[in-house]
C-alpha cells in the first residue's frame, strides 16, 4: 500500500521480536534483524525504535508529516498525558488522525468502587490515576484537535481477553514466583482479577477513539 510505518516502544524486547517478525515477511535473514534499520515490504517500509513515547516531540521534532499517530493501551502509562498530545498533534500532517485505544475508568464512580475496582489496576500494572474517557477528549480538544470519532466501548470485544488471562495465571508455581517477587509481583497477578470484576461491574472499561489535526 505505498505506507511508511514507525513503531516505538519502550521496551527493548518488543523491538526485538518486531524486527525478528518482520524480517521474515521481507526477506531478510533472521541473523540481520537487529541491525537492520528499516524493512522494505512492497512498496512500503518499516522501522522499530526504543523510544520513551514521551519522548515522541523530542525525536520526531524535524519530521511533522505523518498522516496518522495510533497509540494502543500505551496512553494510560503515560504519566505527562498533556505532553503526549501536544507531541502527536505537532508530529501529525495538517489533516493527520490519532487514534486512541485505552483503558478507562468509569466517569462517575463512588469512593468504594474506587478503592475495590480502579486502585488495584494502577497499583497492580504500575499506572498513574486512571482516566475517563471525557478526560481524553478535554485534553485532546485543548492540543488543538477536533473530534473525528467520538469515544467507542469496546469493552465487550475485549474483556474475554481476561476471562482468558485469569485461568492461564491460575497456576500455583506462578503465584508463588510473585510472592518471591514481592508486593508487586503479587498485586500484577491480583489486577487481573480487579481487571476482570471491573469490566463485569462497569467501572472499568476499554475504548478506541479518533481526532483529527
Amino acid at each position: 500500500m505505498g505506507c511508511e510505518v514507525v513503531g516505538i516502544t519502550i521496551s527493548g524486547q518488543q523491538v526485538h521480536i518486531g524486527k525478528r517478525l518482520t524480517a521474515r515477511e521481507a526477506g531478510v535473514r533472521e541473523e540481520d534483524a537487529d541491525s537492520t534499520v528499516s524493512f522494505e515490504i512492497g512498496d512500503g517500509g518499516v522501522q522499530f525504535i526504543e523510544l520513551d513515547a514521551e519522548n515522541l516531540g523530542k525525536h520526531f521534532h524535524s519530521q511533522t508529516d505523518f498522516d496518522c499517530v495510533w497509540i494502543a493501551e500505551a496512553m494510560s502509562h503515560l504519566p505527562d498525558k498533556d505532553l503526549f498530545f501536544h507531541d502527536a498533534y505537532e508530529v501529525l500532517a495538517p489533516g493527520g488522525k490519532l487514534v486512541i485505544a485505552d483503558w478507562f475508568r468509569a466517569e462517575v464512580l463512588t469512593d468504594a468502587q474506587i478503592q475495590a475496582d480502579i486502585r488495584p489496576i494502577e497499583d497492580g500494572m504500575l499506572l498513574p490515576a486512571l482516566c475517563s474517557q471525557p478526560y481524553y477528549v478535554e485534553r485532546a480538544r485543548e492540543a488543538g484537535f477536533t473530534v473525528f470519532a467520538k469515544p467507542i466501548d469496546i469493552s465487550e470485544k475485549v474483556s474475554k481477553t481476561w476471562d482468558i488471562s485469569w485461568s492461564l495465571i491460575q497456576n500455583p508455581a506462578l503465584w508463588a514466583m510473585a510472592v518471591a517477587k514481592g508486593r508487586d509481583g503479587l498485586a500484577f497477578l491480583q489486577a487481573f482479577r480487579a481487571m476482570r470484576r471491573g469490566y463485569a461491574n462497569g467501572t472499568f472499561c476499554y475504548a478506541v477513539m479518533v481526532f483529527q489535526k
